[in-house]
């Protein structure tokens, strides 16, 4: 129960900063000014290496961050639906993989980094939950039961007073972050009319 707590909220870190990372891209244009900002940076230094290094990291990354979801997830699930949901994924990414690399289908990408985005937090949203609940199981957390808090396993809600807490403070800072790159979104479309009412 603590292995499975730590590493649920550990899991629930990353998946958080990601969806975090994947809402701010929904923007084509701020995706675009990622990727080439990143790369032209490499190549501005006028090193192979540097933009190896670069996709090295960016592969590593996402590969690190699925194995902790792995191994926050997998104490929750039975072995067959674990081994299925890695098939079907795998699959997924087949067919993607083909359609963009073969026959040069065009992925929409601010409807699929949203919906991404929030498929993760709902992830990371139950880790948290079920997190602190294990180790509250594991009497490494207090416990303190609420009457008419919910309970829900799907949606990783349990009814204490600590974990309802962290998942409203979960809901609190979604609000934020999307306030906060909606805003970053807007400024420079605003800022470009007035430009050019200036010149």
């Amino acid at each position: 129960e603590l292995l499975e707590g730590v590493t649920g909220l550990a899991a629930a870190g990353m998946l958080l900063y990601m969806s975090f990372w994947l809402h701010s891209k929904a923007s084509l244009g701020a995706w675009q000014r990622y990727v080439n900002n990143t790369v032209s940076g490499a190549l501005a230094r006028n090193s192979l290496i540097s933009l190896a290094v670069i996709a090295f990291l960016a592969v590593f990354r996402e590969g690190a961050e699925t194995m902790l979801f792995y191994v926050g997830i997998a104490p929750s699930i039975a072995t067959g639906d674990l081994i299925l949901g890695v098939a079907l994924g795998a699959s997924g990414l087949l067919v993607v993989g083909t359609l963009i690399f073969l026959l040069g289908v065009r992925i929409p990408m601010a409807p699929f980094f949203q919906v991404t985005s929030v498929l993760v937090y709902y992830l990371a949203f139950k880790f948290v939950g079920t997190g602190i609940h294990a180790l509250q199981v594991a009497g490494k957390v207090p416990a303190t039961p609420g009457d008419f808090l919910l309970a829900n396993g799907f949606l990783g809600l349990y009814p204490t007073w600590e974990t309802t807490a962290a998942q409203a403070v979960l809901l609190l800072g979604a609000v934020a972050a999307v306030w906060y790159i909606r805003r970053l979104h807007k400024a420079p479309r605003e800022a470009g009319p007035q430009a050019q009412q200036a010149g």
